[in-house]
């Protein structure tokens, strides 16, 4: 457990910016950071976060952090199921049903939104392709 509490207050300072102890991390819990797992989701956003995050959890902490390449349905399932990985850098909640029962149950906790401004998840195609064929966008 302090694991994930140590990896969910380092995560939550590389989202939101600051330093890990406004978030509530001690030296003494640093120093027992030990080993963390992580999603690196199959997308370019999550795996700068993924990135970032590892990044300040080894320099900053000293913690074994472990990528685990993963995407949004098999992360939950996974969570649902033994617990692992630690920390989920960047979820479509869109995507999959079990994400609110998760929450709900406590197996997961949000601690914000990597995409402060929003993200759109959505098929695109150029312009000049939606005018040729007007089907395509519906």
């Amino acid at each position: 457990m302090k694991k994930y509490l140590l990896g969910a207050a380092v995560a939550a300072a590389t989202v939101f910016g600051g330093t890990p102890a406004q978030f509530g991390v001690t030296s003494v819990q640093a120093a027992e950071c030990g080993k963390v797992s992580i999603t690196e989701m199959d997308w370019a956003s999550s795996a700068v976060v993924t990135a970032v995050a590892k990044f300040l959890m080894e320099q900053g902490y000293g913690c074994e952090v472990q990528k685990v390449p993963s995407s949004t349905v098999p992360a939950l399932t996974s969570l649902a199921e033994t617990g692992e990985p630690d920390i989920l850098t960047e979820v479509w909640a869109n995507s999959t049903p079990a994400y609110e029962p998760l929450l709900k149950d406590g197996k997961l906790v949000e601690l914000g939104h990597v995409l402060s401004d929003g993200g759109v998840e959505a098929w695109w195609i150029p312009a000049y392709l939606a005018e040729s064929n007007p089907e395509l966008t519906t």
